[in-house]
């Protein structure tokens, strides 16, 4: 819990944030430590009750005296995304972040703040650097997945023998899921630009507008990144009916070519006691190199008119 000054911040308790009347405070607590202290903040108990069992979905309600959001801070893992919720209540005097675990963008807020000096330390700008870095982190996180991207891309394209499906399942699935994460964050910033209860600051408004921005561009680079895997979903099953064609194909020239031979087997085979070759002494051999004639004459045929 910090005592916000002009240019700096000063560590502060619970008793002293009650009798304070005239400065603004940035406070830390957990689930269980909102719902024990809300008979001083007096925030309504169905926030505190999302605050408790985790809301999930990022949204911003807004009260008479206060707003009430919820944000997921979202970073990869090994095969998906890890999702760490964040509920914030900022009054005109008290930003109050929920948190389960002191999250590393409180550190790096305080870090900032402590060696960069910065100046005019409000409730509303601690609050916007804590979106901004959170929103900065997903540029290198959706450039690493549109490598990954491109990686599969340039595989499927190579036509290398791998079964691509679960890929490209993943992908869909990881960009629908930023698509989930980003659109009603959106709502939350736009909410807050709204300033319906005039809580915030209108100098403030600015800054949650170029975060408002930020977020819409990356909305559209997920969109375009969507539009990405189509296509190479498209590519990979065009290779598919490009292979299963020429498997096709290849059975359907073996077919015509022992297709003569299906016939003089079938032809030699009716054992007509009157035929005379069944008895001539060199019937046997004469077959056997008329079958490899055959053969030989409809490789030479497919392969003249590029059949083969």
């Amino acid at each position: 819990m910090y005592k916000i000054l002009q240019d700096n911040l000063v560590e502060s308790n619970m008793e002293e944030l009650e009798k304070d009347e005239n400065n603004k405070y940035w406070v830390i607590l957990t689930p269980e430590e909102i719902n024990a202290n809300n008979n001083f903040f007096h925030f309504s108990y169905q926030t505190i009750y999302d605050c408790i069992h985790n809301e999930d979905t990022p949204k911003l309600d807004v009260y008479d005296s206060y707003s009430f959001g919820i944000l997921n801070i979202i970073g990869p893992n090994e095969s998906f995304f890890s999702v760490s919720e964040l509920n914030f209540y900022i009054t005109k005097k008290y930003l109050v972040f929920i948190s389960d675990k002191y999250l590393d963008l409180f550190r790096e807020i305080q870090n900032d703040i402590y060696s960069k000096g910065l100046m005019g330390i409000s409730t509303e700008k601690i609050l916007y650097n804590l979106i901004d870095k959170m929103t900065l982190k997903d540029y290198s996180m959706l450039s690493n997945l549109e490598t990954e991207i491109s990686s599969v891309e340039e595989d499927v394209l190579k036509g290398k023998t791998k079964d691509y499906i679960k890929d490209i399942v993943l992908l869909k699935n990881k960009l629908l899921f930023l698509k989930k994460h980003y659109e009603p964050l959106m709502d939350v910033v736009e909410n807050l630009t709204e300033n319906e209860n005039s809580i915030l600051d209108k100098k403030s408004i600015a800054y949650f507008v170029i975060l408002l921005n930020r977020i819409e561009r990356l909305n559209r680079k997920v969109g375009n990144l969507r539009d990405y895997v189509t296509q190479i979903r498209e590519s990979y099953q065009a290779q598919l009916d490009i292979n299963l064609n020429n498997i096709m194909k290849l059975f359907t020239v073996l077919t015509a070519i022992f297709s003569p031979l299906t016939f003089i087997v079938g032809w030699y085979g009716m054992n007509f006691s009157s035929m005379p070759e069944l008895h001539w002494k060199y019937g046997y051999m004469f077959v056997i190199i008329l079958s490899m004639s055959t053969l030989a004459f409809c490789l030479w045929i497919f392969k003249k008119k590029k059949l083969w």
